[in-house]
């Protein structure tokens, strides 16, 4: 390839962005020459520019920051370079380099996340395994009521995933809690009838928000709308839901406990995490114990293909751990691997009363690294199992991943390279908002992500806006310019 300079990249590659973006990119390619300290893009040399992208993520973010633009106008920036270099790499115009990370933190000695102290407050919890034998049994009726596929008198609609039957447990926990360990009353006595009692809830909400947290969370928030469902759907109680109502009413929308920049890792550096992990050597080249041979580097393989196929398909956890070979992932027809989910295996099982499918092609520049997990480094974890599983990520015992095994070890692989406590939810949202805002339409990432438009419109149309007041400034500093 004959080097070039950034104008003659952006050349190249400007016309093939929706119109509505172009005008983005190219004060991005701008933004980029002058942090590289030259005068402008047409004059940014090839040796300049071709660098990692995190790199110049720190390049940019340094120059921006010292003319005094906010973060919103950071994140625009690096968010429509990155699409620039992926469209590079698409195109195979050139390959970017990739920076070499090394893990520099250990996950031993990562502190809590701020926010988090009102989730480790001890002895305020009745664990289900501590409650009476008829309360046990009253909620596992409510349980099996909630989640088995046929219920008669029970709307399709209604029916609930195991998760979302696991929250209610855990709000009742905190319930029944309150009930033995502040109300005093004795284990025995504890009834799931006492869900219903308004004098009892409305105790509970004004103890949680007035005097053990001082001010309204996300769990009390969410124990009245899981009461508000039961008295609608599970037990039909109009004058109690009503009740109910105007207790929610007089609660204040809870103000986020977590703030999401503390997590946020772009989805360009999560891809160079993966490529960092990837092992560079075979399994015979690897000096392990003989119990053992390449473990540790087949279970790195995995990561690797997880964080990048994160980087384009943005996948719930679920999805990532309960992916399995020839049902999930397979070839069609014409030899191409595809991703298909259906049904139940989705969050959202029907839409508009059909069943949901989402299928997508696996990303062409992953098939590599997925054919030599898959032939090389899988067949290492299948050793170490008792059962074979056809789960396609598996854990170091040759097991699928479970919800917290999962989160635990994605966590700490993207803790050890940025010592940020990252968890694997955060990427949907990472996804949509890098799209968005890079000028992505809502309908593709409502494909993307498996949600209605609907959903995706009202959760980031805001995105949209969210530099009115930059362009606005950058207008008028223009017309003062041109005054004088």
């Amino acid at each position: 390839m004959k080097p070039m300079t950034l104008q003659e990249l952006h050349d190249q590659l400007a016309p093939l962005f929706p119109v509505s973006v172009q005008k983005d990119v190219h004060t991005a390619v701008r933004v980029l020459a002058q942090a590289l300290q030259c005068p402008d893009p047409q004059h940014c040399p090839f040796d300049q520019w071709n660098q990692p992208l995190p790199t110049l993520y720190q390049r940019v973010e340094t120059y921006l920051r010292a003319q005094g633009k906010s973060a919103h106008t950071l994140r625009n920036t690096k968010n429509n370079l990155s699409r620039l270099w992926r469209l590079a790499e698409t195109q195979k115009v050139f390959t970017p380099i990739p920076l070499v990370l090394t893990p520099r933190y250990d996950p031993r000695t990562k502190p809590h996340r701020p926010g988090s102290d009102f989730a480790m407050m001890k002895g305020r919890y009745l664990r289900f395994c501590d409650w009476p034998p008829a309360l046990q049994e009253s909620f596992t009726t409510f349980a099996t009521w909630a989640s088995a596929p046929l219920v008669p008198g029970r709307d399709a609609k209604l029916r609930k995933r195991a998760v979302t039957v696991g929250n209610y447990r855990i709000n009742f926990e905190a319930y029944f809690g309150f009930l033995h360990h502040i109300q005093q009353l004795p284990i025995p006595t504890l009834t799931f009838d006492q869900l219903f009692d308004i004098t009892l809830v409305t105790a509970y909400v004004h103890w949680h928000v007035n005097e053990l947290h001082h001010k309204p969370t996300k769990a009390i928030y969410m124990f009245l709308q899981r009461l508000l469902s039961l008295t609608n759907q599970y037990r039909l109680l109009p004058e109690l839901r009503e009740q109910l109502r105007t207790l929610f009413n007089t609660l204040p929308f809870p103000s986020p406990t977590f703030n999401k920049e503390e997590v946020w890792i772009p989805l360009a550096t999560l891809d160079e995490i993966g490529r960092a992990l990837w092992p560079g050597r075979l399994p015979h080249e690897v000096s392990q114990t003989p119990q053992h041979p390449g473990r540790n580097f087949a279970l790195h393989a995995g990561y690797s293909l997880i964080f990048r196929l994160w980087r384009y398909i943005p996948l719930r956890s679920r999805n990532m751990r309960e992916m399995k070979l020839e049902e999930n992932l397979r070839k069609d027809a014409d030899g191409r691997w595809r991703l298909t989910f259906r049904d139940e295996q989705l969050k959202v099982a029907s839409k508009r009363g059909r069943p949901n499918i989402f299928d997508v092609p696996f990303p062409p520049a992953l098939v590599p690294h997925l054919e030599a997990y898959l032939n090389v480094w899988r067949p290492l974890l299948l050793k170490q199992a008792t059962h074979p599983s056809s789960c396609m990520f598996l854990s170091r015992f040759g097991t699928p991943y479970n919800l917290s095994t999962f989160h635990r070890a994605t966590s700490e692989q993207v803790y050890r390279y940025t010592g940020k406590r990252w968890h694997p939810h955060i990427v949907r949202t990472v996804w949509a908002t890098e799209w968005i805002r890079s000028g992505g339409d809502f309908l593709t990432a409502a494909k993307m992500l498996n949600d209605t438009l609907e959903t995706v419109i009202a959760n980031y149309a805001h995105l949209r806006d969210y530099n009115v007041a930059e362009e606005v400034y950058d207008v008028l500093d223009r017309r003062n310019g041109q005054g004088k």
